[in-house]
């Protein structure tokens, strides 16, 4: 996120397409779909309190995945090189890790427990990690130091700030590279350039070097574009060039980019440097958090090993890919979409391994609509990717990258109602409340809360994005910031300005309100037809009337605001993070 100059509200600093209706009531009635497909129609005997973990199984069976991508290859480097792990917690496809390695006879892998990542949001004072993402953080860095293990190196954790660590270690190792994934927005940037400096103040004599001859010696930070699945060099145009509205972007590089093979690694990357203690791990204390156990909804296990566990499970042991695009609207349970998006923002796992997957289920067994949308959905992706490059810090300016003026509200008790989901309206409160649990809500449930509180409540929409940003388990600046700039109207392509009506998305996406009562057991006890418009009577009072449409009855034509696309229509296709 930006580095903005905002004065913090003191009361908010805490110390928290399918386009008919039609479409998804066919799914769920229709047999085969649901033989597939068994938790996108939950019953009402269900527990309110079932807990799914995702993935189901451990990932032990992951070896055959780590061995077909693995390739002996001769290193020619000298001396030591550092591998500074940031949103990258993977081995597999990991080309900052394999260069690193290439140019070395001894290779060191760092991570840095920068405090920064847990201090708090530039406007608003939210805590910038919450619980649940910090314990899926050190849950990804486990599993990155087991699999490093399993070839021969192991993962350094050093506590403090990288500009302070890396110099200090590039003299203590006679590093003569620190490689690192290139990063795109400004306090990530800010870091760089901070590391830059600190290693220009550091000279490296012979004697000091690990096996390099050469003279004194500035050790150097290296970069490596890794965190989308079409490379930024492969673009047919500058970033800086980049079209403003995302279908020409897809149709371009479609036509034009090829996406890259994934990078392989020998299957030893030995030795490591002679370090008597690699560091340990911090507890969610030591990093200011309490502890939080989800006790309903999705409990996602961190790490490149589950990763590849729920790209095998989705993919090929549920078989779940052919159906995809029918699905991916739903709200509840672990299986309506791949729910790959916590992994692929930590760099547990990368972009190109389920280009490779999805490619190669097209040849053994079936290619469809629903084989290539998850390939858009990660074309999407890409895109708010490129988007940060373009447009730098005005991505996280109240009037986006188009400079819009509009008056917002930061009302304490409207968004507290928002945020702690008791707004008197259970589409809403159900989402916020699985937020809240579980870290995760789903792509439709995030457009729709979006809209809601920038349209419906008026709402700055700075305070929701910073909001997910303390919750979210696959937050990444570019992607929620990138997608609350859209969702409130003030993003770089002013045809993405819409309004999702929420008795439509209730009547479209949760007829029989079956997800409102999982997350709202009150209403369960109503008919089904009345568990998202129960009434005050039933229900808490709404915080705020809605401005187009009320909850009494369902969506109709009036309903769409002037100068408002229908949150229903094709342009809607867009992803909050891609899963």
């Amino acid at each position: 996120m930006a580095i903005l100059h905002f004065t913090p509200l003191p009361f908010l600093s805490l110390k928290t397409s399918v386009n008919t209706k039609s479409t998804l009531t066919s799914i769920l009635t229709n047999q085969t779909t649901r033989n597939l497909f068994p938790t996108t129609n939950m019953s009402a005997s269900t527990s309110s309190s079932t807990t799914y973990q995702v993935p189901e199984q451990d990932g032990n069976n992951m070896d055959q995945t780590f061995r077909r991508h693995t390739f002996n290859t001769k290193r020619s480097g000298t001396g030591t090189a550092i591998v500074w792990f940031r949103n990258d917690l993977r081995v597999l496809d990991n080309e900052a890790l394999f260069k690193a390695w290439l140019s070395s006879q001894t290779l060191l892998p760092v991570y840095c427990v920068d405090p920064r990542l847990f201090a708090t949001t530039y406007h608003f004072g939210f805590p910038k990690t919450g619980a649940l993402r910090a314990q899926f953080l050190l849950e990804c860095l486990a599993d990155l130091r087991k699999n490093l293990m399993k070839k021969g190196l192991n993962l350094l954790i050093k506590h403090g700030k990288p500009e302070d660590i890396l110099p200090s270690l590039a003299k203590a190792f006679g590093a003569h590279t620190v490689y690192a994934q290139k990063e795109t927005c400004s306090e990530e940037l800010k870091v760089e350039r901070l590391v830059i400096r600190g290693l220009q103040q550091i000279v490296i004599s012979p004697e000091e070097s690990t096996g390099a001859k050469v003279s004194n010696s500035v050790p150097k930070l290296q970069f490596i574009w890794g965190t989308t699945m079409y490379h930024l060099d492969d673009l047919p145009f500058d970033a800086n060039c980049l079209p403003d509205v995302y279908t020409q972007f897809r149709k371009i590089v479609e036509s034009k980019c090829t996406v890259r093979a994934c990078i392989k690694l020998p299957a030893s990357l030995e030795p490591p440097p002679l370090i008597e203690d690699w560091g340990c791990l911090p507890t969610l204390e030591q990093l200011g958090l309490c502890s939080q156990n989800v006790s309903k909804g999705m409990n996602f296990v961190g790490g490149e090993t589950a990763a590849l566990s729920r790209v095998h499970e989705y993919f090929w042991k549920k078989d779940l890919l052919k159906v995809y695009k029918e699905t991916r609207n739903g709200m509840l349970g672990p299986d309506y979409s791949t729910k790959f998006s916590p992994w692929l923002a930590s760099g547990s796992l990368s972009p190109r391994f389920i280009y490779e997957e999805v490619k190669r289920y097209e040849n053994e067994r079936l290619a469809n609509s629903s084989t290539y949308w998850v390939l858009f959905e990660l074309i999407w992706r890409d895109y708010f990717r490129f988007l940060s490059v373009k447009y730098g810090n005005s991505l996280f300016h109240i009037g986006g990258p188009r400079k819009v003026q509009q008056n917002w509200s930061q009302d304490k008790k409207l968004f507290e109602s928002w945020r702690d989901g008791c707004t008197g309206y259970p589409l809403i409160d159900a989402n916020m409340k699985e937020l809240s649990s579980t870290g995760f809500m789903s792509n439709r449930g995030r457009q729709i809360v979006c809209s809601f509180l920038v349209r419906d409540m008026g709402i700055d929409w700075r305070m929701g994005a910073e909001w997910f940003e303390t919750c979210l388990l696959d937050y990444d600046p570019c992607s929620n910031y990138g997608n609350w700039t859209y969702g409130s109207g003030v993003g770089n392509d002013p045809r993405e300005d819409r309004y999702f009506s929420i008795p439509k998305q209730a009547q479209t996406y949760d007829p029989e309100g079956e997800y409102v009562a999982y997350w709202l057991p009150q209403l369960r006890k109503l008919p089904k037809d009345k568990r998202n418009i129960p009434g005050n009577l039933l229900y808490i009072p709404q915080i705020v009337p809605l401005k187009f449409g009320n909850a009494s009855r369902h969506n109709k034509e009036d309903n769409k605001p002037p100068g408002a696309r229908r949150g229903n229509d094709r342009a809607s296709e867009r992803r909050w993070n891609r899963r």
